[in-house]
């Protein structure tokens, strides 16, 4: 711990010029944010040689010390190298070092031939001087256990109790959520989050998260590829039609949490499961045909705010490195003069989304630790009851224009509504689920009637997205498109008059709502290349979904499912054998696409 400390510290003075104009209570929190990670870490590195330890209890034998010793002298030298190589990397790419930074090691000539010579000795240098210095403490703090002399029931406590306590740390507790890189963010600065957060941690979720990812998928080449995704994006003219009476509206986000269009009858879903929300649906624009892009929260999230894409096998939201490279719609909307905010009911370390939605730069960001005690909490966090009451305390506090979003989550299993709210008994296994949502319907009137009670209310375009679907009593297949079926729904005041009620049946995607918006307040979406401004008559209409093995690609001339590890197609529709092949080539095309760039970021 105390290494971890040195090696924060070096890291500040390091980049010094960057924490000029911090103030020190920041600074001082960044190192208290960073106990949760470095305790985790700590525990990590302890667990090869306390599993040494307690061999050590019955059978003492030098060579057990010999290799105890120098296994802590590895983990020295992996922190003082991991600490001193990172330090340069931060200055080129401004993030942690990741796997990317690893990957280049399998080129060491280039390695070496990049770097400057002050880089090279310097840094050797360094990580001498650092591991001299971290060897010095553990000789001088170490302590000399000597075992025989203890009793033997001592020595079985410690042989029980110490693997319990190394797992605790490791998961971080016994919360629902293990803990995640996310944990140390607290600040809209990022580089404050990158001090906080510990470096050897940092790196290992990194590599396993991009093994986990590794997927050759390389059909055609690179250059194909980008031709035949840039036609599928290619629109004859940028042309939109305009839905809105006002270029800057208040925007309110309400993002579902796992939301499937089924439950919802006017999108063809279950009556009276949300009969709220249907009015909703009546008067304003619902898009009957929208996907969701992945199958997770994460992945949703990076969708909706980000227009990237879900790949398989990972989440862009879940490594900071890659998702510095995405634009955002925050962003975009505080550059137009918005002011914004973010509020989830529950805990956001699950899947990163907390250090993601950092970095999309919110002005205020509250989560189910901020709110009060008193609170009545479920196993997930603040239901989205009082989770929307507090989100229209926190709107009456922006500056309009704002954006406000909020992420909910009383339809996330187990399911955290007053259960004595339960009103239907059908639906098997999906009984909790159905509930749920009929509950959350019930929370979203109690905020839309208080809404249109406040001065905002008349210039605010309200949108209902979900991160993704979930499973309902018509039991689709998990990579039919009709699971992946979402809401998507635009209502308000702003709305023309003409527009209202409209159901928008074509083909689309939830990473078109930043596109879509953007077009509507007449500002650059350019950086959004894979969102389409769905109120351009000229676009072309598909969807793209990934699950684990595979993706999912619609069209209005066909749809297929393919597992790509298996080369094995299922829920197959075409028009004709020309359809077939032509969408199989796009949809690998895209696939391929996504891919490339996740693995450029």
């Amino acid at each position: 711990m105390l290494s971890f400390f040195i090696t924060r510290a070096v890291f500040l003075f390091y980049n010094y010029s960057d924490f000029f104009e911090i103030r020190a209570t920041s600074l001082m929190r960044a190192f208290f944010e960073a106990l949760y990670l470095d305790t985790a870490m700590a525990c990590y590195f302890m667990t090869l040689p306390c599993l040494i330890l307690l061999l050590i209890q019955f059978v003492h034998r030098n060579w057990l010390f010999s290799i105890f010793n120098w296994l802590n002298y590895l983990f020295i030298s992996l922190l003082s190298i991991i600490t001193i190589s990172e330090l340069p990397i931060y200055d080129e790419w401004s993030h942690k070092l990741t796997y990317k930074a690893l990957w280049f090691l399998h080129q060491p000539s280039e390695v070496f031939f990049t770097a400057s010579y002050n880089q090279l000795f310097g840094g050797l240098f360094g990580i001498f001087l650092l591991a001299l210095l971290f060897l010095l403490l553990y000789k001088k703090f170490r302590i000399q256990f000597e075992f025989r002399k203890s009793p033997l029931w001592l020595r079985l406590v410690f042989v029980l109790i110490t693997p319990f306590l190394l797992f605790t740390g490791i998961r971080g507790g016994y919360y629902l959520i293990p803990i995640q890189v996310s944990d140390a963010y607290f600040s809209n600065n990022y580089i404050l989050n990158d001090l906080s957060t510990n470096s050897t941690f940092h790196l290992m979720s990194n590599v396993a998260q991009n093994l986990e990812a590794y997927e050759p998928y390389k059909f055609m080449s690179s250059a194909d590829a980008k031709s035949i995704v840039a036609e599928m994006f290619k629109a004859e003219k940028d042309s939109t039609t305009q839905i809105l009476t006002t270029k800057r509206p208040n925007i309110v986000l309400i993002v579902f949490e796992g939301w499937s269009a089924d439950v919802v009858g006017e999108l063809g879903g279950y009556k009276g499961l949300t009969p709220h929300f249907d009015k909703i649906c009546k008067e304003g624009i619902s898009f009957d045909s929208c996907y969701a892009s992945g199958s997770l929260s994460d992945q949703g999230m990076g969708a909706v705010f980000s227009a990237f894409p879900a790949q398989p096998r990972t989440s862009i939201v879940t490594q900071p490195s890659k998702y510095k490279s995405l634009p955002t719609i925050t962003s975009q909307l505080k550059n137009a003069g918005y002011s914004t905010s973010f509020l989830f009911g529950g805990e956001l370390n699950y899947g990163n989304i907390r250090s993601y939605m950092y970095y999309n730069g919110f002005d205020k960001i509250t989560e189910g630790r901020d709110f009060d005690n008193a609170v009545k909490r479920g196993r997930l966090g603040v239901a989205d009851g009082p989770a929307l009451q507090r989100n229209l305390l926190e709107i009456s506090n922006l500056s309009p224009p704002f954006f406000a979003a909020q992420f909910t989550q009383s339809t996330h299993g187990p399911f955290d509504f007053p259960k004595e709210q339960k009103h239907f008994t059908w639906g098997d296994k999906e009984n909790e689920y159905i509930n749920s949502v009929y509950y959350a319907d019930s929370c979203l009137n109690v905020f839309m009637e208080a809404a249109k009670k406040q001065a905002w209310y008349k210039n605010t375009l309200f949108v209902f997205i979900s991160d993704h679907s979930h499973n309902t009593p018509k039991n689709y297949g998990y990579h039919q498109m009709q699971y992946r079926r979402i809401p998507f729904v635009l209502f308000g005041d702003v709305l023309k008059k003409e527009f209202t009620g409209l159901h928008y049946n074509q083909i689309c995607s939830q990473l078109d709502f930043s596109a879509t918006v953007l077009a509507q307040l007449q500002l650059n979406a350019s950086a959004f290349t894979w969102s389409k401004n769905q109120f351009n008559p000229y676009i072309k209409h598909n969807a793209f979904y990934a699950f684990d093995e595979g993706l999912g690609y619609i069209e209005p001339t066909g749809n297929f499912v393919w597992h790509v590890s298996e080369n094995r197609f299922e829920y197959e529709r075409y028009y004709s054998p020309l359809n077939k092949n032509l969408l199989h080539q796009r949809g690998k095309a895209y696939l391929q696409r996504i891919t490339e760039q996740f693995w450029e970021f």
